[in-house]
């Protein structure tokens, strides 16, 4: 593997059991903020005295460190970013190496998810910034090399330098450049990268034992929602669907291949989310939830969001109770992932001077 996917998560060594590790993580737990520390940020009149609460926090040594190269709403977008890998870093460090597999694997998924950042960035021709919503944790790519990729001029400069990091999703990107140079068609080359980060995913969490299945829910889930999404996409479209499983990502925890190619068959988006939640009784409160939220703004997104908070809550919640398993780490480094999300969305509105009720709206307050 190259020197630019060398992350932090390989260096370190757990100093005990799972015991030791779940009462440190307990203890860190209770220093996350609260609802109300959060809408204190939320509520702050103006950047300047956001910034000053935040480097109040415990997030102000991050902050520090960020304010070397940065400046404003950038240095906290950095300041967020270094603290959540460093957290990463230190629950992996106090995990067993039963349970490393299992971090690694699920926290992958932010690195796809700063790959179609900017990809999407690149086909669109839109600058990257030093505040743009990277999120990766360094798991097989590192902060250094997604800022390497994020300076590439093109799509196939992105690629180019992809293919030399053996990455276990390399046949995506080159399929996924193939494609996109005869159709210009950006969406398909995501679907490629989520697809190939499910199929290595779901082959790495099969195994026996409490925490794998732990960690299959919680990715289950997951890729549910994106399956959800798709489905709610193809269901708003005139078009008819011509393959319609090339749109499945595996190793869903509900939603499998014959589930939705029968919901594909949908004649509209009522009947659809009848379907969903007739089918799958377990996801009827974030779709109804979302579904309302549609009927207001009549934007989609609002049955994603839904869907994201349900299930957030359900991995922090359900994890918590898991008292001596994988589960007490995975629910922490949730709450800890959307703790670091809140606090960037509040931010950016209060940076640029959006109201607090219209700043909420997105944000997921458990």
């Amino acid at each position: 593997m190259s020197a630019a996917v060398k992350t932090p998560l390989a260096q370190t060594r757990s100093p005990g059991g799972t015991g030791y590790a779940n009462a440190r993580i307990r203890v860190a737990r209770q220093r996350l903020l609260s609802k109300e520390a959060i809408r204190a940020f939320l509520h702050e009149p103006s950047f300047a005295s956001f910034f000053k609460r935040l480097s109040d926090s415990p997030y102000g040594p991050a902050l520090t460190n960020a304010l070397v190269t940065h400046a404003g709403v950038e240095a906290v977008s950095v300041a967020l970013a270094d603290d959540l890998r460093a957290t990463y870093a230190w629950v992996y460090q106090l995990s067993e190496k039963r349970y490393r597999k299992l971090l690694e694997t699920l926290a992958a998924k932010w690195d796809i998810s700063d790959l179609k950042t900017i990809i999407r960035a690149k086909a669109s021709g839109t600058p990257l910034h030093a505040d743009d919503p990277f999120r990766g944790i360094g798991v097989q790519i590192a902060p250094e090399a997604i800022s390497a990729l994020a300076g590439q001029e093109t799509i196939s400069d992105v690629v180019a330098l992809v293919l030399t990091w053996g990455l276990p999703y390399q046949r995506a990107f080159s399929e996924g450049l193939e494609d996109y140079l005869l159709k210009e068609d950006v969406a398909d080359f995501e679907l490629r990268l989520d697809k190939a980060y499910a199929i290595w995913a779901t082959r790495r969490l099969r195994g026996p034992g409490q925490a794998a299945a732990e960690a299959r829910r919680v990715f289950g889930r997951w890729i549910d929602m994106l399956n959800i999404g798709t489905l709610i996409r193809l269901a708003d479209t005139p078009d008819e669907v011509e393959e319609p499983l090339s749109y499945h990502l595996p190793g869903g925890l509900y939603l499998n291949a014959r589930l939705f190619k029968y919901f594909v068959e949908a004649s509209d988006l009522t009947e659809l989310l009848a379907g969903l939640k007739g089918a799958i009784p377990n996801y009827a409160e974030p779709l109804t939830s979302g579904d309302e939220g549609y009927q207001l703004t009549g934007h989609l997104s609002e049955f994603q969001r839904a869907l994201e908070a349900w299930a957030t809550r359900c991995t922090i919640s359900e994890g918590y109770r898991d008292i001596l398993g994988f589960g007490v780490m995975q629910s922490y480094l949730t709450a800890k992932e959307n703790e670091t999300t809140n606090l960037g969305i509040i931010a950016h509105g209060v940076y640029r001077g959006v109201t607090p009720s219209i700043i909420e709206k997105d944000l997921i307050l458990v």
